[in-house]
C-alpha cells in the first residue's frame, strides 16, 4: 500500500471522528431520533442487568431491537451512576414540532435544556456522550470498511476507494447519527463487513471451503445482533458463495460453506429468535412491536409510500432531531442531480469498449454494489408500507458503503470520458521510470480530482450543516444592547419581564403570508417557573383568526432560564390562515400566560398604569391574497385528491346570535368532467373541539372550467355561549364512507377537511 494512500484514509477518518465529536457536543441530550428510548435501552442493561421486555415497564423503550449496540454502549457507561431512573422523562416542549418541515430555528427542540447540561456535564450527559463515542468509532469503521471494499475492488485506483470513503464519511446525516445514540451506525458497519468479506471472496479467486463459512457466519450473526434488517445481507452472501460454486463447479463446498454458516450463525444469534419466541409467539418480536407502535396496512400503503419517498431521501443527507431540522430545498436538489449524473456515470462504459476490460476484471464483485443498494432500498420502500415511522433515510445505512463506491465510481466515468487524463496518456510510459513520477500520475488522474473536488464540497456541507442549521437550533436567542431600542420602555408584565422595544414587519396581511414580529425583551425578576408566550390576531368580530403559543426565545429560552439583566430579541412569525375572511381588520396582541393555573401576566405602562392582560401592538388589515386573482369571495386552492377544488366561500354574516342561522356559499371546480355523488359536510364546532352543528349536501356534477356553487345552511344552537366557534368542511366519499384528502401542490396529503373562518356568537336570544 502506498504511503500516500495510508495518510490519505487516516485523514479522513481523522476528519470524520472530530466531525462526529463535534455533532455530538452540539446535539443536546435526546434530541436525536428516538435517542431518549435507545438511551433507556443500555440504562436498563446497566441498571437492572437484564434485556428490556416489549411492553412491559413504564416507558417505551426500543425493546424490540437486537441488543449488540446497546450491550457496547452498557460496557462503555456501566461504571456511571446518572442517579435517575431508567423511564426518567426529561421536560417536554410542547411546541416542538410547529411548521416541522421548514428551515430555521423555531420550536426544533424537542426538550427543554439548560445550563445543568453544560461543560462540566452531569452523570446523564456523560453516560449519552460515551454511548454517542461508541457510535462514532462504529461510524469510523463504516468509513473504513468502505475504504476497503474499494481498495479489494479497484487495487489500482487507490482514489475510487479514498473517495467513496469520504462520500460516506461526509454525509452529514452519517456523520449526525454517529455522534448520537441508535443501532443504525453499527448496522452500517455490519453491512459493510458482510460486503466486503463477499467481495473479497469474488477478487481474492478464493476456493470455498469452511473457513468461509465460519467468516460469513460470523458476521451474519454480528448482524443479526446489530438491527433485524441486516437479513437482507443474506441475499448478497449467497449471491457471492453461489456465483463461485457456479464458477469453479464447487457445489459440495458450497453446501459445507452454507452449512458451517448457518451452525455459526444460530450459535452466536439463535439465541435471541429463541427469546422473542418464548416472550412473543415469534421470532422476530415484528408483530409485537407493530401493536405496541402502530403500523400500516401494507395492502392499502403503496401510494402512501410512493409519496414519501422524496422525506426519506432528504433525510438521508440531512433532516435532524426528528426531521424538524431540515436542510435548504436547494441542498436536497443539488444532490438529488449529482446522485443521478453520477449514476448515469455506471453505465458510460458501455459507450466505450476500451473500458470493458476493466468490467472484466471487476466481474460480479462489483454487481454486488448494485445488488446491495437495490435490496435496500427495497427494504427501506417494504418498511414504509408497514410503518408509519419507515421513511427514514437511516434504515438505508446498511448499504451506504456500496452506495457511496457506486456514485464515486460512476462519477469517476464521466471525468474520463471527457477528460484527457495523464494516466491514459503516460502511464504505460511511466511504468519503468522513478516512483515520484508514478506518484505525479497517479495524482492527475480524474480520481484524484473527483476525489479531491467532491469530498471537500461534503466536508463543506457537513459543516455548514452544523454550525448553520443544528447548532442555531438549540441556541439561545441573540442579545442586544441600549442603542437597539427605545429609551422608554414599552411595558412590563408582572414584575418578571420588560419589553424594551418591538418592530412589526407589515400593516397589511393577506392569507396564507406571514407577519414578523421582533421583541425586545429585558429580564427583572426571576419568575417561579415557565410561562408560555402568546401572540395573538383578533379581527373586529372578537375572533382569533391567528395564534402562536410558544416557550419564549421560540422554545429556546424558557422563562425558567431567565436571569434578572437578561436580554433577549424573540423574533416570532405568525401566519394568517389561507382560509382568512377578507376584508378584515385585526388587532395584534401580546401576553404570556400560566400554562397549568391559566391566568394570565399582568401588564402595566411606563408609567405604573394597568394594561390589562394582552398588550396591544398594531392594527392589521386582512387583505385579497395577490396570487388568486378572482372575482369570488375569499378565493382558495384547497385540492382534494378527487380532483375537485375549493376555489372560494361566504357567510352571509360574520357574527351571529343563538338560533340564528349560518349560511355558508361554497364555490367548486373540477379537473374531470364527471363526478360521482360526493357529499359535503359542514360542521360547526364548541370551544372543546365537538362538533355541536352540523348539515350535509351533495356536490352534484362540475365541468371542468366551470364553477359549481353549492349553499349550506347551519343553525346556531340555542345554548351556545359567547365566543369563538370553528367551521370544518370535509369531502366525503360515498364508496368507501371515508373523507376524500387534501393534496398539497408536490403531491403530499396534508389532510382530510379545511378549516373555514372562525364565526362569533355575541350574546343570548
Amino acid at each position: 500500500m502506498m504511503k500516500r494512500e495510508q495518510w490519505g484514509i487516516t485523514l479522513i477518518l481523522a476528519v470524520f471522528v472530530l466531525l462526529g465529536l463535534a455533532y455530538s457536543l452540539a446535539n443536546p441530550l435526546h434530541e436525536a431520533t428516538d435517542e431518549l428510548r435507545h438511551y433507556r435501552f443500555v440504562r436498563h442493561i446497566v441498571q437492572e442487568r437484564t434485556l428490556p421486555v416489549q411492553g412491559q415497564g413504564e416507558c417505551l423503550i426500543q425493546s424490540h431491537h437486537p441488543p449488540l449496540y446497546y450491550l457496547l454502549g452498557a460496557a462503555a457507561t456501566f461504571w456511571i451512576d446518572t442517579g435517575r431512573d431508567v423511564c426518567f422523562q426529561p421536560p417536554i416542549n410542547p411546541f416542538w414540532n410547529y411548521r416541522y418541515w421548514e428551515v430555521g430555528v423555531d420550536n426544533k427542540n424537542q426538550y427543554l435544556h439548560g445550563p445543568a447540561e453544560r461543560f462540566p456535564w452531569p452523570a446523564e450527559r456523560r453516560a449519552a456522550l460515551l454511548m454517542r463515542a461508541v457510535n462514532v468509532l462504529l461510524g469510523a469503521l463504516t468509513v473504513w470498511l468502505t475504504w476497503a471494499i474499494g481498495r479489494s475492488l479497484w487495487p489500482k485506483r487507490p482514489y475510487l476507494a479514498l473517495g467513496g470513503a469520504a462520500f460516506v464519511a461526509f454525509n452529514p446525516m452519517f456523520v449526525y447519527l454517529s455522534g448520537a445514540v441508535n443501532n443504525d451506525i453499527v448496522a452500517a458497519a455490519a453491512g459493510g463487513a458482510l460486503l466486503l468479506a463477499s467481495v473479497r471472496l469474488l477478487r481474492d479467486d478464493a476456493d470455498l471451503t469452511w473457513r468461509w463459512g465460519l467468516l460469513f457466519g460470523l458476521l451474519y450473526a454480528l448482524a443479526l445482533m446489530s438491527k433485524f434488517n441486516l437479513a437482507a445481507m443474506g441475499l448478497v452472501v449467497a449471491t457471492a458463495v453461489t456465483y463461485v460454486a457456479w464458477q469453479k463447479q464447487q457445489w459440495r463446498q458450497w453446501f459445507q460453506v452454507g452449512l458451517t454458516a448457518a451452525a455459526a450463525t444460530l450459535l452466536l444469534a439463535g439465541w435471541w429468535f429463541v427469546r422473542n419466541q418464548l416472550l412473543y409467539g415469534e421470532l422476530t418480536g415484528f408483530q409485537t412491536m407493530t401493536n405496541i407502535w402502530g403500523g400500516r396496512d401494507p395492502s392499502q400503503s403503496f401510494w402512501l409510500a410512493v409519496s414519501e419517498i422524496p422525506y426519506a431521501w432528504t433525510s438521508l443527507w440531512g433532516r435532524f432531531g426528528y426531521g424538524q431540522i431540515p436542510l435548504p430545498e436547494s441542498v436536497y436538489s443539488g444532490l438529488r442531480w449529482f446522485t443521478r449524473l453520477a449514476l448515469l456515470g455506471l453505465f458510460v462504459p458501455l459507450l466505450r469498449p476500451d473500458r470493458w476490460a476493466e468490467w472484466r476484471r471487476t466481474g460480479l464483485a462489483l454487481a454486488l454494489l448494485p445488488l446491495a443498494v437495490l435490496i435496500y432500498a427495497w427494504v427501506l420502500f417494504s418498511y414504509m408500507m408497514v410503518s408509519t415511522a419507515g421513511p427514514m433515510g437511516r434504515f438505508f445505512f446498511p448499504a451506504l458503503p456500496a452506495f457511496g463506491l457506486l456514485i464515486f465510481y460512476g462519477l469517476s466515468q464521466w471525468l474520463t470520458l471527457f477528460q484527457s487524463s495523464y494516466v491514459e496518456k503516460h502511464g504505460e510510459k511511466r511504468r519503468d521510470e522513478s516512483p515520484p513520477n508514478r506518484q505525479y500520475a497517479i495524482r492527475n488522474t480524474p480520481d484524484f480530482w473527483a476525489a479531491v473536488t467532491v469530498n471537500l464540497g461534503l466536508i463543506s456541507l457537513t459543516v455548514v450543516a452544523l454550525v448553520g442549521y443544528l447548532m442555531p437550533a438549540y441556541a439561545q436567542p441573540p442579545e442586544f444592547d441600549d442603542t437597539a431600542v427605545a429609551p422608554t420602555p414599552i411595558a412590563q408584565f408582572d414584575a418578571f419581564v420588560t419589553l424594551r422595544d418591538y418592530k412589526v414587519s407589515r400593516s397589511g396581511l393577506a392569507p396564507g403570508q406571514p407577519l414578523d414580529l421582533d421583541l425586545y425583551w429585558e429580564v427583572d425578576a426571576k419568575p417561579p417557573g415557565d410561562y408560555y408566550f402568546f401572540v395573538h390576531l383578533i379581527d373586529q368580530y372578537g375572533n382569533i383568526i391567528a395564534q402562536r403559543d410558544t416557550h419564549p426565545g421560540l422554545g429556546r429560552f424558557p422563562s425558567s432560564l431567565w436571569q434578572p439583566g437578561d436580554r433577549f430579541i424573540e423574533s416570532i412569525r405568525l401566519y394568517l390562515p389561507e382560509t382568512a375572511y377578507v376584508p378584515s381588520e385585526a388587532t395584534l396582541s401580546i401576553g404570556f400566560y400560566a400554562p397549568d393555573a391559566g391566568y394570565r401576566l399582568a401588564i402595566t405602562g411606563p408609567d405604573g398604569s394597568s394594561l390589562g392582560d394582552g398588550l396591544v401592538l398594531a392594527q392589521i388589515d386582512i387583505e385579497p391574497r395577490p396570487d388568486l386573482a378572482t372575482d369570488l369571495p375569499n378565493p382558495q386552492m384547497w385540492r382534494f385528491e378527487n380532483g375537485v377544488e375549493l376555489v372560494g366561500y361566504a357567510y352571509n354574516k360574520r357574527h351571529f346570535l343563538p338560533d340564528d342561522v349560518l349560511a355558508v356559499d361554497l364555490y367548486w371546480q373540477s379537473l374531470s368532467p364527471a363526478l360521482a355523488e360526493e357529499i359535503i359536510w359542514l360542521q360547526l364546532m364548541d370551544n372543546t373541539g365537538r362538533p355541536r352543528s352540523s348539515v350535509q349536501a351533495t356536490l352534484g356534477d362540475i365541468l371542468p372550467a366551470t364553477t359549481g356553487t353549492v349553499t349550506l345552511a347551519l343553525v346556531i344552537p340555542a345554548d351556545f355561549t359567547p365566543g369563538s366557534y370553528q367551521l370544518e368542511l370535509f369531502l366525503w366519499d360515498n364508496v368507501t364512507n371515508t373523507p376524500h384528502n387534501l393534496m398539497a401542490d408536490d403531491g403530499r396529503l396534508i389532510g382530510n377537511h379545511v378549516r373555514l373562518a372562525p364565526v362569533a356568537v355575541n350574546g343570548s336570544p
